[in-house]
């Protein structure tokens, strides 16, 4: 695959799934686990599947926003995206916003969209502290 990234890099897509289908068990139900949902039936599913304390991240294309699907999703279960969905735009000084807007959200069962970690990685870890400080809470 590293070849193929260096010598063709619009075919490592189709160099992975082929990989991940001959080398995983069941690998054929990873690479098209998706293809018959649509992505308010992924989202609905990552959903289920997470927890308060484990968070859905999205990798997207450039282009991509998913926040019309979460603010679906959140009206499906009945919250209001209006009152109880937060969006932070991560960058220069946006992580004290972000991390007052979890400690909130913790509290009071919002959710928060924190957008552009690419920006911030060493926030990350941070952010991944505070969750284990939430899980930690959460079990006494």
């Amino acid at each position: 695959m590293l070849v193929t990234r260096v010598l063709r890099p619009d075919r490592v897509t189709t160099a992975l799934d082929n990989f991940i289908v001959r080398t995983l068990p069941n690998g054929k139900g990873f690479v098209e686990c998706d293809n018959s949902l649509s992505a308010d039936q992924v989202l609905a599913s990552s959903y289920a599947d997470s927890t308060p304390q484990t968070p859905i991240f999205f990798i997207l294309s450039p282009g991509a926003n998913p926040i019309s699907n979460v603010q679906k999703l959140a009206k499906a279960l009945g919250f209001d995206p209006s009152k109880q969905l937060h969006q932070v735009a991560l960058g220069q000084g946006q992580d004290i916003i972000a991390m007052q807007l979890l400690e909130m959200g913790h509290k009071e069962g919002q959710w928060i969209m924190l957008q552009n970690v690419h920006l911030m990685p060493k926030f990350l870890n941070e952010v991944t502290k505070k969750l284990d400080a939430f899980s930690i809470e959460g079990s006494h």
